[in-house]
């Protein structure tokens, strides 16, 4: 409570600082009403911990619910902070009334309902593949990234109860194929992550390529929610184009994990892409997780534990905050990996699966981030993965 207490108190101090900048101070009424969603990804019974926020900004766990299925612990290809290599395995609906969380072991998909921020486990169904890591609401459709062996996006309708049924003929190819080696298979070869452009006309899936370039592929949607049967397609600079988000503008912003960069793009019409700024490094290491808010988007580094930040023009163009790349320092060892803005913009959340923690930063108005705490949530080093925000 003291950290918070103080904390609070550093927000206060620097909001006035940066009040003579040009994008206006969040406002500091830190209140309540937001709640953080964690997966464990355990091997035996994955669950999903529910987090509150409290007065001071900070999170207090107040349930952890099972999802119905299993995930795959800390993998057995590659060792932990990442054994899913992906972002967005847990998705909070549009409507906030749902989450929707995988089931990486089991080739399964839960849906929650979220009442009052608590969870109540609604239905439990097979992905339509093999190892699904990402998850992509349009409309009252849900799209599931499997990236085990024969790489796929299946669709399914959400009901009205949150129940889910796979729409028939509705699955479509990534290009990839990466067997399982006992329950992962080698997540620096897998589609990374599923998410619409703002205007839901494109569903952009990133691909990982250790041996070579990565890519990022955009398939076009239907007004009824359908997906092209090929994807456009367009190479990454970098062997492993990770996380992305799409600004308020519609550019396409990709975090680059080998290179510590990271890119912006254009949309064409035709779905190719464009590069507005490229590789931007950050001299830092595995930036493999991105989120954006406004003008602002931040890496998440997992082998250097820091945060990296960049302003975002109104063109797309990218440009670092900090000379060193630095704009968040997160404890020795916490390998930081997704992380997730609340709906406001005032908090950014990352996951520190090093750990066991969530770490929680109060972002300013010129995209300074002050550290408010950290709350322990599941085993340091367990493989948690999936990070989810509403209000």
């Amino acid at each position: 409570m003291q950290l918070r207490t103080l904390a609070a108190g550093i927000v206060l101090a620097f909001s006035a600082v940066s009040a003579a900048h040009a994008q206006p101070s969040p406002s500091l009424d830190l209140g309540v009403g937001s709640y953080v969603y964690v997966m464990s990804n355990n091997i035996k019974a994955n669950t999903v911990a529910v987090l509150r926020r409290d007065f001071f900004g900070g999170l207090d766990k107040i349930q952890v619910v099972a999802t119905g299925g299993v995930g795959v612990g800390v993998g057995t290809t590659a060792p932990p902070p990442d054994p899913l290599g992906a972002q967005n395995e847990l998705l909070a609906s549009q409507d906030g009334k749902w989450l929707f969380a995988v089931n990486a072991g089991s080739n399964q998909v839960s849906v929650f309902s979220i009442r009052r921020g608590s969870l109540v486990l609604q239905d439990v169904v097979s992905s339509g593949g093999d190892y699904p890591v990402s998850l992509a609401q349009r409309g009252d459709q849900l799209y599931v990234l499997n990236s085990a062996n024969e790489a796929n996006i299946a669709t399914f309708q959400i009901g009205r109860d949150g129940h889910l049924r796979e729409l028939p003929g509705s699955s479509r190819f990534i290009g990839t194929d990466v067997p399982l080696v006992g329950n992962q298979p080698n997540v620096g070869n897998t589609a990374t992550q599923l998410q619409f452009s703002p205007d839901g006309k494109w569903l952009a899936v990133t691909v990982k390529n250790s041996a070579g370039k990565g890519s990022i592929e955009l398939f076009a949607a239907g007004r009824d929610g359908s997906l092209a049967q090929d994807p456009v397609t367009t190479a990454s600079p970098d062997p492993s184009p990770f996380g992305f988000s799409f600004d308020e503008n519609g550019h396409l912003l990709v975090s680059e994990a080998a290179g510590a960069a990271a890119s912006s793009y254009a949309v064409q019409r035709n779905g190719h892409l464009v590069p507005i700024s490229s590789s931007i490094a950050n001299s830092q290491a595995a930036s493999c997780w991105l989120a954006t808010s406004g003008h602002f988007a931040y890496t998440a580094n997992a082998g250097s534990s820091t945060l990296s930040g960049y302003r975002v023009d109104d063109s797309g163009h990218l440009r670092l905050l900090s000379k060193d790349g630095v704009s968040g320092r997160l404890p020795t060892g916490s390998a930081p990996t997704d992380t997730k803005f609340s709906r406001d913009g005032r908090f950014l959340e990352v996951l520190a699966p090093g750990t066991g923690n969530i770490n929680t930063f109060f972002v300013l108005g010129n995209g300074q981030l002050v550290f408010l705490g950290d709350t322990a949530v599941f085993p340091a080093l367990s493989g948690m993965q999936g990070l989810a925000v509403t209000n």
